[in-house]
This record gives structure tokens, C-alpha cells and sequence, in this order.
């Protein structure tokens, strides 16, 4: 099957700035899979400015499951099917082989690569692939071949094509507050908004076309939606009091949100199409915090109705609402993981803030991180990595942690502190 990525996706990232976020590894998994990509062979005029191989081994390294072997290691360099030999390999304890070639496509510019992935255990072809790109993005053509590479082998979507937003606050004396969008291995990263008032809360919209985020540019909190590659930018219908939370539902047709025109804060719905706010909770308690589950018939979101910040899930056919945590006196800032199954959280434990998954049938509660201040989880579209925000000698940084806790990795940046990180749905299909 042949993949296009579609220019749409590159037109704002035109102007690339400094890369802020880099991916670096703290804890790997102890057996991680092996792969090699051999270097695929270029067969265009220009050399290209950055070699294919070295993009995707570093995509599948990311975050610790895979092993990457360099090729000054390699006992032999294939180019075809015909030169593989699978002992090589074995000796090498290689798992899997990836063999290639890049040609000039139909247009200039165009480049379209031919790859074949190898199960080297078992001996046999696994997946032959064509991915067209261009020269000038090469970077996010590798990203698409890495992404078809992880779905071959793991069976989930690869996320090495998705982004991240947030919110990067500098550290000069006109300090100002930016809302940044990059990609997952800090490339690309560029300014979507930026104010001398803060901003808060950037979530994506389940089509990656949108960011919705308070601002409180106008001397109060006011929700904008941002169209990320044409910068068009529309205020919601603004409400007496706090105007915070927003949340997109599955469908794209509704944000949650929260409100206090009623003066307590509670759960409201906006309809986009007909720009109306209807209430979904009301409660004397705080209700906060706001995440569609991926089915979008749910709710689950933030209260104090209990008498401290716990977790509550609403049906929102018939408005019934249950309490999901009962360990702990500090629950807070659910979001669902994509299957539906569970839910990240932040749990309070020993009065430190970490970062926690839960099943909705079970209940089992497991603390992921091991840091003090965790906060503003956000699950990768695959289901597999939690990025989150905390501290490190006092500055705001991003940190991310496998949901089975098996790898752990951080974020840092150079400048600046860092919070509220909200990872982009897929933007490329890795479908079969």
C-alpha cells in the first residue's frame, strides 16, 4: 500500500524554530527488541541532508522499546531480498530487518521509498511497503515509515508522525506565555499563539486541524479555538465567571468545559455548530476538569462533592454520575486512555503528587511515577506513553513514563518552563 503525506500537515511548520523538546531516555525496557534498518539506498541526483536510516532508528528508540543497530556494527549491508542472509543477523541477536530504496517520484521533489521488514527468528518477509514523501519533509517521511514498522511488529498504531502541544512561559523580563506545537522528537516546534497574559489547557481536536485553549488575554479566561495551519482563531460565546477546561468530544461537534456563570463551577456542553452552552452538572461542589471517553456517550471529570478532589463519571444520555476513586484524599485530572479501559490520573500518595492508571472495571489503582510533583498527564493515540508535567531542581519540564512503566524518559527544554502537554490524535494512517 502506498502512503502520501499530505502537505496540509507542513504548511505551518514553513519556519522552523530552535528545537526546544528532545526526547532523552532515563529507564529502558531490560530486553528491548533489536532492529536494524540498513541504509536505504538513495537512488536521487542530491544527497539527502539527513539519511533515512538515521531518522528511523532514532524514532523506534524513542521511548526505550526498541535497539537499534548501527551500521558500523553490521556484518553485511543488503540492498535486496537476494543479498539477506538471516545468519548474519541471528549473530548478531538482530530480531528484525528493515531493507530499502529511495527513487525519484513523478514530480520534483517527490521522493518515494520502497522498504521490506523482515522477521529474522522466523526467517521470513513480514511487510513490503511504498511510503511517497518529499525531499524537503524528509524528516516527517520517516516518521511515516517508522510508524508503519511499529504497527507491523507491535500490532498498535506507531506515533512517531503525531505532535504535542503546550504551554512554554519564558524566563525574560518581558515575560510572556507561548502556546508551541512540535513534533513527538521536538522537531518542527513553532509558536501558535503567544500573550503577555497566560494561557492554559490547549486540546487537540480528534481531526489534528485544531487546538482549543484559554486565554486570559481580555483580563479574564475566555476559550479560543485555533486552526493550526491557517492561524484563524475564534473566541467562544463568553460566560459571567471562569470560562476554563475545554475538551473536545470525539465527533468534533462539542467541547466540554467548565463554567461558573451559576457560581458554582460545574461541567457544560458547547455546541459548536449552534454556538450554545447547555449544563451538564450542578453540583454546590467544584466539578472541573472535563474528558470525553472515546465513544463520546461519557464524561469523566474532576469533584469535590465528597469533600476532596476525586473522580466521577457522567453518562450523558441520562445525566447519571458515579464516583471511579475512592483511595486516597487527592484525585485529580482524568483522562481516559484510547481504548476506553482506564483512566491516567494524578494521585495523591504520602502528600506527593504522581502520576496513576486505574481500570473502570476493576478499580485497580497502579502509581506510575515516582516523582513529587506530577501533573497534566496526557496519553500518546496508541495507548502506550504518558506525557506529563513536573519539576526537575525546581524547573518546569516534561517527563513521559510507558503505561506499563517499563520506560522512562524526559522532556527537556532549552529555555523557559514547561506545562500542560497535550499529545495530537494520528495524523498519518498507519492502517493495513
Amino acid at each position: 500500500m502506498i502512503y502520501r503525506i499530505s502537505t496540509l500537515l507542513f504548511l505551518i511548520f514553513s519556519s522552523f524554530l530552535t528545537s526546544e523538546l528532545r526526547i532523552e531516555i532515563t529507564e529502558g525496557i531490560k530486553d528491548p527488541i533489536r532492529i536494524a534498518i540498513v541504509p536505504i539506498v538513495w537512488n536521487l541526483e542530491n544527497p539527502p541532508r539527513k539519511y533515512l536510516h538515521e531518522i528511523i532508528s532514532s524514532d523506534l528508540e524513542s521511548f526505550g522499546e526498541f535497539e537499534s543497530l548501527s551500521p558500523k556494527e553490521m556484518l553485511s549491508l543488503p540492498k535486496t531480498d537476494k543479498e539477506l542472509f538471516y545468519r548474519d543477523w541471528k549473530l548478531l541477536d538482530v530480531d528484525y530487518l528493515v531493507l530499502g530504496s529511495a527513487s525519484q517520484g513523478e514530480v520534483k521533489g517527490e521522493v518515494v521509498v520502497n522498504f521490506s521488514l523482515f522477521n529474522v527468528t522466523r526467517e521470513r518477509l513480514m511487510k513490503r511497503s511504498i511510503s511517497t514523501g518529499t525531499t524537503f519533509y524528509l524528516n516527517a517521511l520517516a516518521h511515516v515509515i517508522s510508524d508503519r514498522i511499529y504497527n507491523e511488529i507491535n500490532g498498535l498504531p506507531g506515533i512517531f508522525s503525531t505532535k504535542i502541544s503546550y504551554i512554554n512561559k519564558n524566563n525574560s523580563s518581558d515575560e510572556k506565555y507561548f502556546l508551541r506545537v512540535a513534533d513527538i522528537d521536538g522537531r518542527n516546534d513553532s509558536i501558535i499563539f503567544s500573550s503577555t497574559e497566560p494561557l492554559m489547557s490547549p486540546d487537540w481536536s480528534s481531526d489534528g486541524r485544531r487546538l482549543a485553549y484559554v486565554s486570559f488575554e481580555e483580563g479574564t479566561s475566555r476559550i479560543f479555538i485555533q486552526e493550526i495551519y491557517t492561524g484563524k482563531r475564534k473566541s467562544l460565546k463568553l460566560e459571567k465567571g471562569i470560562n476554563s477546561s475545554p475538551n473536545w468530544s470525539p465527533s468534533d461537534r462539542y467541547l466540554a468545559a467548565v463554567l461558573s456563570k451559576g457560581d458554582n463551577p460545574d461541567i457544560y456542553r458547547y455546541d459548536l455548530e449552534k454556538d450554545s452552552w447547555k449544563q451538564l452538572t450542578n453540583h454546590f461542589g467544584i466539578d472541573t476538569e472535563p474528558d470525553w471517553s472515546p465513544d463520546g456517550k461519557k464524561i469523566i471529570f474532576t469533584s469535590n462533592r465528597s469533600g476532596t478532589p476525586q473522580i466521577y463519571e457522567m453518562t450523558i444520555s441520562n445525566g447519571k454520575i458515579r464516583r471511579k476513586t475512592f483511595e486516597g484524599t487527592y484525585n485529580a485530572r482524568a483522562r481516559y486512555t484510547p481504548d476506553g479501559r482506564s483512566f491516567v490520573f494524578v494521585h495523591r500518595r504520602d502528600e506527593l503528587f504522581h502520576i496513576a492508571v486505574q481500570s473502570l472495571r476493576t478499580a485497580k489503582l497502579q502509581i506510575l511515577t515516582d516523582t513529587r510533583l506530577d501533573e497534566s498527564p496526557t496519553i500518546s493515540p496508541n495507548g502506550k506513553v504518558i506525557i506529563y508535567a513536573t519539576k526537575e531542581k525546581e524547573k518546569d519540564i516534561l517527563a513521559g513514563i510507558s503505561i506499563d512503566g517499563k520506560t522512562r524518559f524526559t522532556l527537556p527544554t532549552s529555555s523557559g518552563g514547561v506545562r500542560e502537554p497535550n499529545w495530537s490524535p494520528l495524523l498519518v494512517s498507519t492502517s493495513n
